[in-house]
């Protein structure tokens, strides 16, 4: 499973759900059921990410998936100088955060998942910075035949909030793992969700390209989608609260978007891994 922008702030006058379109983090984590991993999108903690608000808030909801989650950080977690509310919390469930830089990478199955930090106003992303330096070796290192990268900005985005934004940073991250013929990318921020066909970081469809989700419909809030979409788009909603569940089999992967109360609104595969 995957899914970012999740769990409200504890003092938020609708932490509790009564508005159906904002704060519905309790009915998301109803999604989850026997997945082997949870993949945390950033922006997991409203508003701050402060240990305080994670230990008040998300323990006590999504909490109960940290053994199986694998988090990265957001521009929220970010409001915490450090992130160290980010890195505490995590720390203290044992899970990796790739300290001191946000990012790490590990293995399901034939599968190789790498955690990025890509606030880029807070952490060093350009040509060779350390978090560069860590894509770059670990992308070397892996045989694994598939690859999947996740972070929390999108580059690629047809929502009205952040639509308009391209962090270099982040396409320095598409440029890397294009060159290491890269399957996935997951991505939140935008708080609805999107589905891309595999392309290039200039946006042009190709075979071998990466496709793109955004699944920022963790519960906080809804953005809207831009009328007019990037080239490459496919598939979206901005309505639904929901999860993203991956398939990820020996040498491809298949997907759907699981909304609140189960229904599936987005579905394919099975999609051949590029190597």
């Amino acid at each position: 499973m995957a899914v970012g922008d999740i769990v409200c702030e504890p003092t938020d006058g609708d932490f509790h759900g009564s508005d159906p379109n904002e704060c519905q983090h309790r009915a998301t984590a109803k999604l989850i059921g026997d997945a082997d991993a949870l993949l945390g999108l950033g922006d997991l903690q409203y508003d701050h990410g402060t240990l305080g608000e994670y230990l008040a808030a998300y323990d006590r909801t999504w909490g109960r998936f940290a053994s199986i989650t694998y988090p990265a950080p957001g521009n929220h977690e970010h409001e915490t100088a450090g992130a160290q509310g980010y890195f505490d919390y995590w720390r203290l469930k044992h899970r990796p955060t790739g300290r001191p830089i946000g990012a790490y990478g590990f293995d399901l199955g034939s599968w190789h998942l790498i955690a990025l930090d890509s606030s880029c106003f807070a952490v060093e992303c350009e040509e060779g910075s350390p978090q560069d330096r860590f894509l770059e070796h670990d992308l070397a290192a892996t045989s694994k035949p598939c690859i999947l990268a996740y972070w929390h900005h999108p580059y690629f985005n047809s929502g009205e909030v952040h639509g308009e934004e391209m962090l270099p940073g982040v396409r320095g991250f598409w440029d890397d793992l294009l060159a290491a013929r890269a399957d996935v990318i997951l991505n939140g921020h935008e708080h609805d969700y999107q589905r891309y066909g595999k392309q290039d970081v200039g946006g042009r469809a190709r075979p071998d390209g990466i496709r793109e989700f955004v699944v920022g419909t963790g519960g906080k809030s809804h953005y809207d989608l831009l009328e007019h979409k990037d080239p490459n788009y496919q598939a979206g909603d901005d309505t639904h609260f929901g999860v993203l569940r991956l398939f990820l089999a020996e040498d491809s992967y298949r997907w759907e978007f699981v909304a609140v109360g189960g229904a599936v609104l987005d579905r394919g595969g099975p999609t051949r891994c590029n190597a």
